[in-house]
């Protein structure tokens, strides 16, 4: 009988034990639940409250800033991403505004700053033409690495006309393939040494077609440079004497080489 008590009274202590640890389990559960609630409550009304300050008139955008660049003038510029004044400067997306500067040859890069809190900054860095290239009765528009940029049946600046690339195709805002690489080298490096010493303006044409024996046209005048040693040298050389050389004078400036006093012989 005292077993048999014994026995009972131990089982009542394990049932006991079983639903404290239930009762106190489910209560943990509750707890971790009115928890989350509460968390979940703070997290939702303060969204609200980012959401409403966020779209207040505070981050309306009032000032648009944009690049002057050559090709295109400011308002172009905002206009082609799309921006205006009053638009959200939060929700602004980039990408989208961006997107019409991807595929356009003449913008090297784009970017856009937002500026807390009703500011937006457009910087653009624009590929400038540096010559044109004859092709079949238009002009290839090309920078100074031989980029494609435009085509148009006439040209509108004073820079140089590049003879003596052969290719038989090309590509918008691709550089020239062309079969006379060593010509390309070279036209390529001319063309960044005139933009250096400001002679674009000044040169009428380059003929590359031997790239030993490269010419140089300036209204009366033509330079013979050779091959392309010493480019930077005879760039600069022939900046020099063309911006001196009165206007209207005619002859043949030797620049083939430079360890030689320069030559001009004048045409009678």
């Amino acid at each position: 009988m005292s077993i048999q008590k014994n026995k009972q009274s131990f089982e009542n202590v394990e049932d006991f034990q079983y639903h404290k640890e239930k009762r106190e389990k489910q209560a943990r559960k509750e707890r971790r639940k009115a928890k989350a609630r509460k968390r979940n409550k703070i997290i939702i009304i303060t969204s609200i409250i980012v959401i409403v300050i966020l779209m207040s008139p505070a981050f309306q955008i009032k000032t648009i800033n944009a690049t002057q660049i050559k090709k295109y003038t400011q308002s172009q510029i905002i206009e082609k991403t799309g921006i205006r004044e009053g638009m959200n400067l939060v929700f602004l997306s980039k990408r989208e505004a961006l997107r019409n500067f991807k595929n356009d040859p003449y913008i090297e890069s784009c970017e856009i700053d937002k500026q807390l809190p009703n500011t937006v900054n457009i910087n653009v860095k624009e590929r400038r033409v540096r010559g044109y290239v004859p092709y079949m009765g238009s002009y290839l528009y090309i920078d100074e690495y031989g980029r494609v940029l435009d085509v148009q049946t006439s040209y509108t600046e004073p820079l140089p006309i590049v003879k003596g690339l052969e290719f038989s195709e090309f590509k918008l805002g691709e550089t020239l393939d062309v079969k006379n690489t060593k010509s390309f080298d070279v036209i390529v490096k001319i063309a960044q040494m005139m933009t250096k010493y400001e002679l674009l303006d000044l040169v009428v044409s380059i003929d590359v077609s031997n790239p030993s024996d490269i010419h140089a046209y300036s209204n009366n005048v033509e330079i013979l440079l050779g091959d392309i040693s010493d480019c930077d040298k005879k760039i600069r050389t022939m900046a020099e004497v063309l911006k001196k050389l009165p206007e209207g004078d005619r002859g043949t400036l030797d620049l083939r080489d430079m360890s030689k006093p320069i030559i001009f012989k004048y045409l009678t």
